[in-house]
């Protein structure tokens, strides 16, 4: 017997994420990972991403390390089509939903032995 998925998550096919996601580089995926952690899509962004926190910055940079040497990011965040100039931590930017009814913006990290997945969500 199998899982029925959560309606607003029925039209998320791998051709939609393929389609939605661009190529980011290390340390868009550190930007990217400390926005997903901190923040609100509604509320804006923690002002505190800017600021080092010896604590956090930890964290982000294990979490990256484990995805391996040879990894590459990809993001639904807009700002990604600026490429190596992107600054993931603005207050106003747009990303390519792939949720329904939620706003999500994700950050996936792909080698040929491993993936990484942060995704946040918030409701509409």
């Amino acid at each position: 017997m199998g899982v029925d998925p959560a309606p607003m998550f029925e039209e998320v096919t791998g051709e939609l994420v393929r389609e939605s996601l661009l190529p980011v580089g290390k340390e868009g995926a550190r930007e990217l990972l400390k926005l997903l952690a901190l923040g609100s899509f509604y509320e804006g962004l923690d002002p505190s991403l800017r600021d080092p926190d010896a604590a956090r910055d930890t964290c982000v940079r294990e979490v990256l390390e484990a995805a391996g040497d040879s990894v590459e990011f990809f993001t639904n965040h807009g700002h990604a089509e600026d490429g190596e100039d992107a600054d993931f931590l603005v207050s106003g930017f747009h990303w390519n939903s792939l949720a329904v009814t939620l706003y999500d913006v994700c950050l996936i990290g792909v080698t040929p032995e491993r993936l990484l997945v942060a995704w946040r969500f918030e409701d509409a």
